[in-house]
């Protein structure tokens, strides 16, 4: 169940802390930096950040898109799960994105992430389902190892 990310905002920057310097935060923010989301109480409308809770109340997830309403295009998506393997999450992002597009109406959808993150399949199966277009570029970030990784960027036209 997606739950307004506010209320568990401390709950959220204390499971992501515990990945700082992990390859799952690279895969996260997409660059080797360590900054938390800006949960903040007052939002313009234009961005949307959940917490996802499972069994027993228990947060599992966090996920967060934002929406540029004058050009009908959502995007900054950020998907994060604490629980791995937990089929909610795939389920209550899914229910979400239904909204986004049926709700809303949006016109485009665009989303990037790290090479070899490990949801790619998922969103490749996604993006192919809407006839939508991914983007790789090369060698766009190189981690702390010395290692170059690509960039994907998926986009959607409805």
């Amino acid at each position: 169940m997606l739950k307004p990310a506010i209320l568990y905002r401390d709950e959220i920057f204390a499971k992501l802390l515990e990945y700082s310097y992990t390859d799952n935060m690279l895969f996260y923010m997409g660059c080797l930096g360590n900054e938390l989301p800006k949960i903040e109480e007052n939002s313009n409308g234009n961005v949307y950040q959940y917490a996802i809770i499972g069994e027993g109340n228990k947060l599992i997830g966090y996920f967060a898109y934002s929406i540029n309403w004058y050009s009908s295009c959502v995007y900054n998506f950020g998907l994060f799960a604490f629980d791995r393997n937990n089929t909610t999450i795939g389920f209550d992002v899914y229910k979400e994105l239904k909204k986004i597009i049926n709700g809303y109406h949006i016109h485009r959808m665009e989303w990037r992430m790290i090479k070899g993150n490990p949801v790619e399949r998922h969103y490749d199966n996604y993006c192919k389902h809407y006839n939508g277009k991914k983007f790789v570029l090369t060698d766009v970030l190189k981690d702390r190892c010395g290692e170059y990784h690509n960039e994907v960027i998926y986009e959607i036209i409805f």
